[in-house]
C-alpha cells in the first residue's frame, strides 16, 4: 500500500490506537467502532477511514507484541512527521486518550503507552 502525506500519519495513529486498545487485553468490536467514531470526530481528513479496521485485523492476525507494534507505528509516524504541526500533535495525543477512555477507566499500561507516545511525538521537530 502506497501512502502519501497525512495518510501516513493516520496510518501510524491507527497502529498506536491498536497498541492502546490491546494493552488491556483482547480488542472488542465495540472498541474498533469507538475508535472510528473518535477519529472521524476529532481529525480533519478526507479518507474513507477503514484504516483502523484493516490495521486491527492485520495486527490481531499477526500476533505482533506491543513493543514491536509501538516501534512499527513510531517508524511510520516519523515518515510523516513533516506533515505535523503542534496542533496536530496535541490532537493525536487527545485521540489516544479518548481511545483509552472509550471503555472504562484508563489502565496503567494504557497510560504508559500514551505517555511514551506523547514524549516521542513532541520530540519531532
Amino acid at each position: 500500500m502506497h501512502m502519501e502525506g497525512k495518510q501516513i500519519v493516520y496510518y501510524a495513529l491507527g497502529i498506536f490506537a491498536y497498541a492502546v486498545a490491546k494493552s488491556d487485553g483482547e480488542i472488542q468490536e465495540e472498541e474498533k467502532d469507538r475508535l472510528n467514531d473518535i477519529l472521524e470526530k476529532e481529525l480533519d481528513h478526507n479518507l474513507d477511514f477503514q484504516y483502523a479496521d484493516i490495521i486491527f485485523q492485520l495486527l490481531d492476525h499477526d500476533g505482533t507484541d506491543l513493543k514491536n507494534v509501538y516501534e512499527w507505528a513510531m517508524k511510520e509516524l516519523r515518515k510523516g512527521r513533516h506533515y505535523l504541526d503542534e496542533e496536530d500533535k496535541k490532537k493525536m495525543v487527545f485521540v489516544m486518550r479518548e481511545v483509552a477512555r472509550a471503555f472504562g477507566s484508563v489502565t496503567a499500561e494504557e497510560s504508559g503507552i500514551i505517555e511514551h507516545f506523547e514524549r516521542d511525538l513532541m520530540s519531532f521537530s
